[in-house]
């Protein structure tokens, strides 16, 4: 993928294929077409891009996979399928700070998922070398915002919290599952850290993984059952495969 591909000119999907079906395709080519718009790029041939998908996934069997999508500045596509990643628990995540990522009415490509993940990928090292897992991604006003390749959610007094859409983190297609499934209150808004003292349960999701627990963010330690993310995990597990 040379130019836009050298540049990371260009957006992506990664979807999640679950007993050789992909999960919710009409949604992330929807949040691709947002994407490229955010950063200025031409639409994409969403019609085309499916029937690609359709043929990548025609006669695989019922496997599980993560499909990816690139779109670049050239308006070239690329269609891949490959094994689920093996992926480490992400048990104890270090909050690192994240200035790249800016309030949607403040910076145009906001919550865009371009091609340009360096940041994301340094923010992970930097929270590895200081001991964790991975990082939890904070704003410059302290916000919690998302890690760096997944969704963050956390329980407070029987109500699912997430961070808001409009504080410039991706529209994950994963999150918004797990609002819709969820069988408790939800609420969307802007919390600091200090939010998570009062956490019951803190979980994470991405469109390749299943609902984790987190167990440590900072030094906040959390050791109790987990009611919520396991029903999550369980409806969760259901919804990609029917």
């Amino acid at each position: 993928m040379a130019g836009g591909g050298v540049r990371g000119d260009g957006a992506f999907e990664t979807i999640g294929v679950w007993d050789g079906r992909a999960f919710r395709v009409p949604d992330h080519l929807r949040r691709l077409r947002q994407s490229l718009a955010a950063i200025g790029l031409p639409p994409p041939d969403t019609g085309q891009i499916a029937a690609d998908i359709n043929a990548v996934l025609n006669d695989i069997g019922k496997v599980d996979a993560v499909l990816r999508v690139y779109s670049i500045e050239s308006g070239t596509r690329v269609v891949t399928l490959d094994d689920l990643p093996v992926r480490q628990a992400r048990r104890h995540l270090v909050p690192v700070p994240a200035p790249w990522i800016r309030p949607r009415h403040t910076y145009g490509p906001a919550g865009a998922k371009t091609m340009s993940y360096a940041p994301n990928m340094t923010a992970t090292r930097a929270a590895r070398a200081a001991g964790g897992d991975d990082a939890l991604l904070l704003a410059n006003e302290g916000w919690i915002l998302e890690g760096p390749t997944f969704a963050v959610l956390w329980v407070v007094d029987g109500v699912l919290r997430a961070p808001a859409i409009a504080l410039g983190i991706v529209d994950s297609i994963t999150r918004r599952s797990l609002l819709e499934l969820a069988e408790v209150p939800v609420e969307e808004g802007r919390w600091t850290l200090d939010a998570l003292a009062r956490a019951s349960e803190i979980m994470i999701g991405s469109a390749t993984r299943d609902v984790e627990s987190v167990r440590r963010v900072g030094d906040r330690r959390l050791e109790g059952p987990t009611p919520v993310r396991d029903e999550l995990a369980s409806a969760l597990w259901r919804a990609r495969r029917t």
